[in-house]
């Protein structure tokens, strides 16, 4: 029988609204977050306190570039979580700052009180975060991270997320470049009577292909209209 399930590391490429986190001023590097949802509701800027920062990804930045520097991520996250017994859901990536590129590492934020060890692992084979500042103006960036998922086929070329009942991936005939998937998620979202969903490229590398995804997250999922959604998609490819 054909197995319907994929899975493997992930690289999502999304652009998100930045800024400054409350976390910061709690921690000796900068914490900076992303709103939890961008596009998928209008939103007047961010949380002023801890209580109203619960669904956000906050991204710790590193000072330098490191080689390889997803895998020994992911590779010293696992140490870490074995070796404390925690559970921390860590994903390597990168995005902006200041106007040039830097490696990050994405966390909850319901878990920032268990990533010092984390940290402080990191530290020990020097590697250097940027430290906390408060002249951090909210800025926009492209984010690309890696993330372990698992999807399952539930209708040709749309598969659901096994772990996240709110994220689906819609298999793409070909690869896009960013702004290529911008502008056609942008027409979906206009002229396809699709609006409340949030969207980001990724890709999966599997032995004898390259695959490429929409990955759309909807609290508010009609799982029957995705086969559409594929339909509009492919179109304004």
């Amino acid at each position: 029988m054909k197995n319907n399930n994929i899975e493997g590391y992930v690289c999502f490429a999304e652009r998100l609204d930045l800024a400054l986190s409350p976390f910061s001023t709690k921690n000796e590097v900068l914490i900076i977050e992303s709103d939890p949802e961008p596009g998928y509701f209008s939103k007047n800027g961010f949380p002023e306190n801890l209580e109203h920062a619960s669904d956000h990804h906050l991204y710790i930045i590193t000072k330098h570039p490191i080689t390889c520097f997803q895998d020994w991520v992911i590779q010293h996250s696992f140490k870490v979580r074995n070796k404390l017994n925690i559970n921390l859901h860590i994903s390597p990536g990168q995005l902006s700052f200041l106007n040039k590129q830097h490696n990050c590492i994405r966390i909850r934020t319901q878990e920032v009180s268990s990533i010092k060890p984390f940290l402080d692992d990191l530290k020990q084979l020097d590697v250097e975060f940027v430290k906390h500042t408060k002249h951090i103006q909210p800025y926009n960036s492209i984010v690309h991270f890696k993330k372990h998922a698992e999807m399952t086929l539930i209708s040709e070329g749309v598969y659901a997320d096994v772990n996240d009942k709110n994220r689906h991936f819609i298999k793409l005939p070909v690869n896009l470049e960013f702004d290529e998937f911008e502008s056609v998620i942008e027409q979906i979202k206009n002229n396809c009577g699709f609006n409340m969903f949030n969207a980001a490229y990724a890709m999966l590398a599997r032995r004898d292909e390259m695959m490429n995804f929409i990955a759309v997250y909807s609290k508010h999922c009609d799982e029957n209209r995705l086969p559409e959604f594929k339909y509009y998609l492919d179109k304004h490819i």
